[in-house]
């Protein structure tokens, strides 16, 4: 091969993309959050530019549609709040400035996260404390330490006693007498080895594990997983009635006991109310904590137009001024899109809102985006992480998104709407004689629904509902 066949040879293409503004990525970053997102970015706002103000529900309602506090079209809005500003003009805070009062700017006040109460500390911070404190003999402290780093976020330790023993140069012995100290400081069945072991630790921090408990843990774990109740009572040689007490005792014991836990959510704050009418339609109300909207003050676009402003005091007001102009432009277009979906919902889905979930009809992303000229993506993000409030419930946006089916009287019925049936269906069945999968499939077609049993066992997963086997109540 010749050097000229190996010159390399450099050639161009022209070709169009779509490239996001900085506006554009800010309102979809906006259209993305859910309401308490949504909240918590509101406060870092406000907190950090002067030129947003929060206009009080009785204001907001009073304003046109099209024209908000700082738009050029509010005029009469814009002359009334801004007759005092030649007076008030040297009370606002500017950069390097103080707030009125002459009261020196407090950092912390305007940082919501510094102001944050801090985590409380980790089980293994807790530990290490405990055993710095427990008057452990110096031999036992290194395999100790090993044991305690081992934990994972179950609170098991996570690796073998061996490589302990190793890694702290210690002998099994010690490694062992360490890890019964670690479990003896511990919250209960902290520092196990398995799951039957923390059981186990946490029956006898009761003064309840008994030897039959004991062996049920050790020998039994592989019949309890598989609900082989039977096979289990004759390897234990007890009464089904004994082996229930047994049974309840072991379910008010944490399979998990170093996992944080969190508090619990008080309610989901719904990101739209579907709200029924007095003419028995529906309308969408798209919901803010407070039902406020935010503003640019025109105080601070009138004292814009001072000429003997600095020109770094009319930089960083124009800065701030524009930074607050795309933050009220974001959150106008995710309130608009959010109650346009909510119409859509209300438009396809108004058998549903009557009746429930078993009348819920097929709705795509896709579609729902062809009805609003928007993008597929937009529809996704619009939806994600949010709620809505209807008469029948608080539910998911994405609940209302799927594919469905086409029944033999030739109706459309939702993915969930099967699920509903499935779920009904197993909820009603003998326990005894629970229904399987094939069962499901073969009730779904009596009722004009052909629904593959490998389907079924996948709706069946996703709602967390175990297999028939694993169902059966044997007494």
């Amino acid at each position: 091969m010749s050097a000229a066949e190996l010159t390399p040879v450099l050639t161009g293409k022209l070709e169009q993309r779509q490239q996001l503004s900085p506006v554009q990525r800010h309102s979809l970053e906006i259209l993305a959050l859910p309401l308490a997102a949504l909240e918590t970015k509101l406060a870092q706002e406000f907190a950090v530019n002067p030129v947003l103000e929060e206009v009080p529900p009785e204001s907001a309602g009073d304003l046109p549609e099209e024209g908000r506090p700082g738009d050029a079209e509010d005029e009469n809005d814009y002359e009334r709040n801004a007759a005092c500003a030649d007076e008030w003009a040297d009370e606002l805070p500017l950069p390097g400035s103080a707030p009125s009062g002459g009261a020196e700017r407090d950092d912390a006040a305007a940082d919501p996260l510094g102001n944050s109460p801090a985590p409380p500390p980790s089980l293994k911070t807790m530990l290490l404390a405990e055993l710095n404190c427990a008057n452990c003999p110096e031999k036992l402290f290194p395999p100790a330490v090993e044991i305690i780093s081992a934990l994972n976020d179950d609170g098991l330790v996570a690796s073998n006693l061996a490589d302990i023993a190793m890694a702290s140069d210690a002998d099994m012995d010690d490694v062992l007498a360490a890890l019964r100290l670690v479990q003896n400081i511990a919250p209960a069945g902290v520092a196990a080895r398995d799951v039957s072991e923390s059981l186990k630790l946490q029956l006898e921090r009761r003064g309840q594990l008994t030897p039959v408990l004991a062996k049920l843990l050790t020998e039994g774990r592989e019949d309890l997983e598989k609900n082989r109740l039977p096979a289990l009572c004759a390897k234990l040689d007890v009464s089904p009635a004994e082996l229930e007490e047994m049974l309840k005792l072991l379910r008010t014991l944490d399979p998990a006991p170093g996992r944080e836990r969190r508090p619990e959510v008080a309610a989901v704050l719904p990101d739209i109310e579907i709200v029924r009418t007095e003419d028995g339609g529906y309308r969408t109300v798209v919901r803010r904590e407070f039902r406020s909207r935010v503003a640019v003050s025109p105080l601070y676009e009138k004292l814009l137009e001072r000429p003997d402003l600095s020109g770094e005091d009319r930089a960083y007001l124009t800065e701030k001024i524009n930074r607050a102009r795309e933050f009220v432009q974001a959150m106008t277009l995710r309130e608009s899109t959010l109650k346009r979906i909510g119409d859509v919902i209300i438009a396809e889905q108004r058998d549903f809102l009557d009746r429930g979930v078993r009348e819920l009809k097929p709705m795509t992303m896709k579609q729902t985006a062809a009805q609003l000229d928007l993008s597929e993506s937009t529809v996704s993000r619009a939806v994600a992480e949010k709620f809505a409030a209807t008469p029948q419930g608080m539910f998911p946006l994405r609940f209302f998104f799927s594919g469905g089916y086409h029944s033999e009287n030739g109706s459309e019925v939702a993915a969930q709407a099967v699920k509903e049936q499935i779920r009904r269906a197993i909820a009603a069945e003998d326990p005894a004689a629970p229904l399987s999968d094939d069962a499901l499939a073969g009730l779904l077609k009596r009722s004009g629904l052909s629904v593959a049993r490998r389907t079924v066992a996948k709706y069946r997963e996703s709602m967390r509902i175990p297999a028939s086997s694993l169902r059966r109540k044997h007494f």
